[in-house]
């Protein structure tokens, strides 16, 4: 063991090194001769076959052993004397004295012979000993003594989170629970992510309080609505424990009745009874939540469909065709058929209050109302399934809500083929519109140009005659003009590219 490393010198014992309670003044620094309080060797094999070989009638009057390397050997004087003999040769030229057979290994374990002790401490733990009857606990190494009131106990795993040393009591509490005590009948809470010592026999440790969120199923209960419709209803609920003091001195079992501590090497044994409260009181509250509820005005789907809320913004009409705003003049807008606002209010159904978050959230606060006297606060009361219990009345309500379902679905149909013809008539005005705005056009450039006035006029004498035009001139009608005028009709047709 190297004399500048100290094994206490880590996080693992840095409260018992706070409160000084680590003893490392037994332990041995090096393995030199003598550091164990042993025996050397005093012989060779040579000498000890000899004394066994020349002095066999007289072999109970000697005694000749080798102990093994990293072996102790245990030898009584029979004068009430305990020894420990080191690995050697050894004689004892003295009839009173006996050897145990078998060595010890002073490596590992414990060796108590007697007043004298041979302990060894592993890293992490900590050697429990009493002297006199007060406790001291030993660091990690090889520690060694010769007495006869100070006894070696056990070691202590420091990774535990309660470790009872009496009167000590160390106790490591993890992040997200907290820790009850009770210090002479006072409860003393230990927050979570620390480690401490409780330093005296009446500072007791009771409970692990666990303030990580819980969820539970609640049972399905069975609550009446305003309407006298029996509910079935299944929920969960989600909770936490905000104020651990409150929560352990006025709903966690700390003691049995008989005085005795309850089992408190098993974490969250102690909210089981909070949890219970919490469970009945969101049922409470649900229950009375569903009581101020009008089944057959609220529940009922074919009511909710006849019975519509409006909502904005939800016209089925998409919003391109909603509103057509067609860039003509006045006459033209005139004529143009009205179209219905895209901002036109439709209706939808409502939902069932059961699961309506506003709702809902005022069963949640009338249950923490109640709740937050022991320290809990329920985050969600969540509402799986409602429905009424007696099954008559579900099938009725089952083909009430397909019968609705059909009539809506119909309706909706109605309403999409009334959008189509809407579209529909809204598209042949905008084409008569267009179609006018093109001949007034047409009209317009006629009368403002003479070339074009007389090429429409000869266009119509062509018309006119028909057929009878070939006669005179071996032409079209239609090409009259062409003959007459060749080159405006060369004009005109530049004009027109």
């Amino acid at each position: 063991m190297h004399d500048e490393w100290r094994g206490e010198d880590t996080p693992a014992y840095q409260v018992l090194m706070q409160h000084g309670l680590v003893n490392s003044s037994f332990r041995v620094k090096n393995m030199a001769e003598g550091s164990l309080n042993t025996i050397p060797p005093n012989s060779n094999p040579f000498k000890n076959f000899a004394m066994r070989v020349c002095c066999w009638p007289f072999c109970c009057c000697f005694e000749t052993f080798t102990t093994p390397a990293a072996h102790l050997q245990l030898v009584k004087d029979g004068r009430g004397n305990f020894k420990f003999y080191e690995p050697g040769v050894h004689l004892i030229c003295d009839p009173f004295y006996s050897v145990e057979q078998q060595p010890k290994p002073y490596w590992k374990g414990v060796i108590t012979h007697g007043d004298n002790t041979v302990v060894v401490v592993e890293q992490g733990k900590v050697g429990f000993a009493t002297d006199k009857g007060q406790p001291i606990l030993l660091a990690p190494g090889l520690h060694t003594w010769k007495s006869a009131t100070m006894r070696y106990i056990t070691s202590y795993d420091l990774n535990n989170n309660v470790i009872s040393m009496p009167p000590l009591t160390l106790v490591t509490v993890d992040e997200g629970y907290s820790a009850v005590t009770e210090d002479n009948g006072k409860q003393r809470i230990l927050p979570g992510g620390n480690t401490y010592l409780l330093d005296h026999r009446n500072w007791k440790f009771q409970k692990f309080i666990s303030q990580k969120i819980q969820s539970n199923n609640l049972d399905r209960i069975s609550a009446t609505s305003a309407d006298n419709v029996l509910m079935a209803v299944d929920a969960t609920v989600i909770w936490q424990i905000d104020d651990v003091a409150i929560a352990a001195r006025n709903s966690a079992e700390t003691i049995r009745a008989d005085g005795s501590d309850t089992n408190s090497n098993v974490v969250n044994n102690d909210i089981h009874k909070l949890s219970n409260d919490v469970l009945k009181q969101a049922e409470a509250s649900l229950a009375a939540f569903i009581g101020s509820v009008n089944y057959s005005d609220t529940f009922n789907v074919a009511t909710a469909v006849h019975q519509p809320e409006l909502a904005r913004g939800n016209s089925m009409i998409p919003e391109a065709m909603a509103s057509v705003d067609l860039d003509v003049n006045d006459e033209a807008k005139d004529s143009h058929e009205h179209v219905p606002n895209r901002n036109k209010s439709i209706p939808i159904c409502s939902g069932s209050p059961l699961f309506d978050p506003s709702r809902v959230t005022d069963v949640k606060n009338k249950a923490n109302a109640v709740t937050s006297t022991y320290g809990v606060r329920i985050i969600s009361i969540n509402v799986v399934a409602a429905v009424p219990d007696d099954k008559n009345l579900m099938n009725s309500l089952a083909q009430g809500a397909v019968a609705a379902a059909e009539a809506q679905k119909y309706e909706t149909v109605a309403r999409g083929k009334a959008v189509a013809v809407t579209i529909e008539a809204t598209a042949e005005s905008e084409a008569k519109v267009i179609r006018a705005r093109g001949e007034k056009q047409a009209a317009d450039l006629v009368e403002s140009s003479q070339l074009a006035t007389n090429l429409a006029m000869v266009e119509k004498t062509g018309g006119a005659l028909n057929n009878k035009t070939t006669f005179f001139f071996g032409s079209e009608a239609g090409d009259l003009g062409k003959v007459l005028f060749p080159a405006a009709a060369n004009l005109a047709k530049l004009s027109h590219d």
